[in-house]
């Protein structure tokens, strides 16, 4: 199935080729390379929001495609730190799912590493793999520092995504999102 941002690129095509629909960035390999794109910010979010990563059902499409097209955040650990005012401009959230957000975002923090790892959006990472990588190397905080040619030994790691992996850890907006979330309680150990 194709994804929201790959559906609406085909609407979208400049002399380069196909741009983003939302940022008008130049598409590359099916992808905006743009990684404060509110399509991809809202994806990220969504997916970190999913069960099978920190569970924060109440906080839905709706709301992260608000929250990302407003630029609020642009990735999962300033979902912890948004005030009040952020929130209260989310139209269309009751003062009572506000609540139930605020509930499972607090019980989001005891989220196993592997789910955390799923819901981090590091590409070709689904959860089956993430839970792998977590049993393999034990922690988050292990996995960012080791070597591409160590993760390919990894079943399901291939060159390519070993790279992509290592380069996702070593992005500026993915440290801060990492430290952002270590720092409202979320471990990166089992």
């Amino acid at each position: 199935m194709a994804s929201l941002l790959q559906t609406l690129a085909g609407f979208f095509k400049g002399p380069s080729g196909p741009k983003c629909p939302e940022c008008s960035s130049l598409i590359i390999d099916d992808s905006c390379p743009n990684l404060d794109c509110p399509l991809k910010v809202a994806e990220w979010i969504t997916r970190w929001c999913s069960p099978e990563a920190a569970n924060i059902p109440a906080l839905g499409q709706a709301a992260a495609w608000q929250l990302a097209r407003r630029r609020l955040v642009l990735h999962p650990g300033e979902l912890y730190e948004l005030g009040q005012g952020g929130w209260d401009r989310l139209e269309g959230v009751s003062v009572n799912q506000l609540a139930e957000i605020h509930g499972q975002m607090e019980g989001s923090k005891s989220a196993e590493p592997g789910a955390v790892l799923f819901g981090l959006c590091l590409p070709g990472i689904d959860a089956r793999l993430a839970k792998r990588l977590i049993g393999e190397f034990q922690s988050i905080d292990i996995l960012r520092e080791t070597k591409p040619k160590r993760l390919q030994q990894v079943k399901g790691v291939d060159g390519q995504q070993a790279f992509e992996i290592r380069r996702w850890f070593r992005d500026s907006v993915n440290r801060q999102a990492l430290q952002m979330l270590e720092q409202n309680g979320f471990r990166f150990s089992g």
